[in-house]
């Protein structure tokens, strides 16, 4: 029984990881207007009464994808920004790798689900605790990674914040398309502006306990 019954939990995680794969990868392609739940199960191998069993409705399918993208975003700058604390990137290939990251794929998808959102469609309460989730992420990533000592903290607070918001907004003009050099002088521009100050923090020594 016991076998069994972590067949079926290995069977639903794998139909959760699928239907919310297919649906994260049709709102890059298609857009959130241009989502299909059929063509989500046929993506994913799914059929409609399983999609329904996990999710109650299509928003509540796009708020599961959507946290993923988010969750995706922070795994990708976390690991780059302990590629900068461990010696292996310079501040210059850390602007690019985080530049590059902010205009992947996966900034299209949260365009849409904001496009949605204006768009009247109820999506506002269900993917608000991961918006929350993502912005303190985002907060804790340059705080954890950059030292900036001549400031207070509430300034380095403020300090980040325009950083974030300096990197969000060359990504929303690169989803119109961009070139190399409008990049180049973005992201020159962004070390001089958030980073000449800024020191890198050592990464946290991991504590292992000895039993």
């Amino acid at each position: 029984m016991a076998e069994k019954k972590l067949v079926r939990i290995r069977n639903a995680e794998r139909t959760i990881r699928v239907l919310k794969k297919a649906t994260k990868d049709q709102l890059i392609k298609r857009g959130f207007n241009g989502l299909s739940i059929q063509s989500i199960q046929d993506d994913a191998g799914v059929s409609k009464g399983a999609m329904f069993h996990h999710f109650p409705s299509k928003d509540h399918l796009v708020a599961a994808a959507f946290e993923d993208v988010l969750v995706e975003f922070t795994q990708a700058m976390q690991e780059t920004g302990r590629a900068l604390q461990n010696g292996h990137i310079t501040k210059t290939k850390f602007v690019a790798d985080i530049t590059a990251i902010m205009s992947s794929d996966l900034v299209i998808g949260c365009l849409e689900i904001s496009l949605a959102m204006r768009n009247g469609y109820s999506l506002a309460d269900l993917i608000a605790p991961a918006i929350e989730t993502w912005r303190a992420a985002l907060a804790d990533f340059w705080i954890d990674t950059f030292d900036l000592p001549n400031l207070s903290a509430q300034d380095a607070r403020t300090h980040w914040a325009l950083a974030s918001n300096a990197m969000r907004g060359h990504a929303l003009a690169t989803s119109f398309g961009t070139t190399k050099k409008a990049t180049q002088l973005h992201c020159e521009g962004f070390e001089r502006t958030f980073l000449s100050d800024a020191q890198v923090r050592p990464l946290a020594p991991k504590i292992t306990t000895l039993k």
